[in-house]
């Protein structure tokens, strides 16, 4: 995602001064160069417009950001890309940016998806490093809030032991509390989320989301939430509350998006095993359950998902990093590790 924060003149429309515009997927800014308008089709890109306040000579700072919800290999947008679509967005729309106005600039990469931390180690992981992003809409400051006091009080219930305490029974119970069972099978229906939405055309995206925002609020936000004790979330962590949410989505889906839909959960099931419809028919597999799956074996089963992570986001991000250090002062300790782990 690239963020630009402007202030900005009269004209604003199409976004309101006065609420957040989200999913902006038109692609009309574009329409001049087809084959831009082309490339935004086949890697979308939307964006969101935040209002942060009026000034006092009647003018308004936003926020824009135009993202790309879920992009990898042939689909990753670069930063200049995006930068450059968000540009052209604002110009066609007419929005007047104050010029010398600009007061922040953002560049943001969230790696989604991927393995479940090794429950085997001593390190217990919080938040990004426990993998609590959610996989198919990068939120996660809510989930580590979350996620946290779950830890602290696996970890502190082994503090309570006593001389019976031990390092690697605490972490066991930190890992076994972070993770449990029923939280990544919602998961897994939260992976198929994300991998289908990664595939899809600019025009199955607006049927899809336009589809998403007709359910009632508490059922599609708790979606966004998606993890234990967070408003909304009751209605999706067992399997028959995912079964429901799942076909009431399908039914208002565009005839395309639930062909696209359909087509791509036999892919996945094919690919990935039978991961989503464990998380939607959970009692058919439990009539029958095999062993829980060694640390190892859940490793190897994930690892075809997502794990690599973008390297070309990370040496675009560290070419800018490195570009944008002024000269008089030594780059961040933070730039160099970033240089060791992506080259």
């Amino acid at each position: 995602a690239c963020g630009l924060r402007w202030v900005c003149g009269g004209g604003r429309e199409p976004y309101a001064v006065e609420a957040m515009t989200l999913f902006d997927y038109r692609t009309d800014h574009l329409a001049a160069d087809p084959a831009w308008e082309a490339d935004a089709v086949a890697r979308p890109s939307f964006v969101y417009a935040m209002p942060q306040g009026p000034q006092p000579d009647g003018s308004s700072r936003v926020f824009f950001e135009e993202t790309s919800l879920v992009g990898r290999g042939a689909r990753r947008l670069s930063f200049a890309e995006l930068k450059r679509r968000c540009l052209r967005r604002l110009d066609h729309l007419g929005i007047q940016v104050v010029e010398g106005s600009l007061a922040e600039e953002e560049y943001c990469y969230i790696p989604m998806g991927g393995a479940l931390p090794d429950p085997t180690q001593r390190i217990i992981p919080v938040g990004g490093a426990a993998n609590t992003v959610h996989p198919a809409t990068g939120y996660q400051l809510c989930r580590l809030l979350a996620s946290s006091s779950i830890l602290v009080a696996a970890v502190t219930e082994q503090l309570r032991r006593g001389d019976a305490f031990t390092p690697d029974a605490a972490a066991a119970a930190a890992h076994a509390a972070l993770w449990p069972r029923r939280l990544r099978l919602q998961r897994d229906f939260q992976v198929f989320g994300g991998e289908f939405l990664l595939r899809q055309p600019v025009d199955n995206l607006r049927g899809f989301f336009a589809a998403f925002f007709q359910l009632e609020q508490p059922l599609w936000s708790g979606f966004l939430a998606g993890w234990t004790t967070l408003p909304g979330n009751e209605r999706h962590e067992e399997w028959d509350r995912r079964l429901g949410f799942g076909l009431s989505i399908f039914v208002r889906f565009p005839p395309q998006v639930a062909a696209s839909l359909a087509y791509y959960a036999v892919l996945f099931s094919a690919e990935y095993g039978p991961a989503l419809l464990k998380s939607i028919f959970t009692p058919v597999f439990d009539f029958r359950r095999e062993p829980e799956l060694l640390p190892s074996q859940r490793r190897v089963r994930a690892s075809t998902v997502y794990v690599v992570g973008d390297l070309e986001a990370k040496r675009e991000a560290l070419e800018m990093l490195r570009s944008t250090t002024a000269k008089e002062s030594a780059p961040s300790p933070q730039v160099a590790l970033l240089g060791e782990a992506v080259q």
